[in-house]
């Protein structure tokens, strides 16, 4: 059975903990398939969503694509997440974080935390499921 996606509320105090443990067990995943592992955490219509891809390097990369938004929202988006360091993508479609290897999952989460708000995104609860690059589903939950 696949494992459910968690739910990322960014309004709910404990969503860099919810996250966090989600980057831990990706992270685990990794270390012992040593295979990339995207987490997609899905956005509102008409909003943008984030994929943080733990690379078996240590390294992470988080992406936002800018082909749901509106011009208006893109610019926004694109400016918002400019000042916070991200790198544009060349086709201007996007926007990429690298995260050295060594980035606690607080810190990681933290920043994925703040791309889902970023210029006036809703902060309403989100879904999140990863995959590797197998296919396989990977479950974000902490055990039990």
């Amino acid at each position: 059975m696949a494992p459910a996606p968690i739910t990322v509320d960014p309004s709910d105090f404990d969503a860099v903990g919810v996250f966090s443990d989600a980057v831990v067990n990706v992270r685990a995943h990794v270390m012992t398939t040593g295979l990339d592992t995207a987490v997609a955490v899905d956005a509102p219509e008409g909003w943008h969503r984030v994929v943080i891809t733990a690379k078996p390097g240590g390294s992470s990369v988080i992406v936002v694509r800018f082909n749901e938004l509106s011009m208006s929202r893109l610019r926004n988006v694109a400016d918002a997440l400019g000042r916070r360091g991200w790198q544009l993508d060349e086709d201007g479609e996007g926007a990429t974080l690298r995260q050295p290897p060594g980035t606690t999952a607080t810190d990681v989460a933290f920043e994925v935390l703040a791309a889902l708000t970023v210029a006036g995104a809703p902060s309403t609860a989100r879904l999140a499921a990863a995959v590797d690059t197998d296919g396989t589903e990977v479950d974000l939950r902490p055990p039990d």
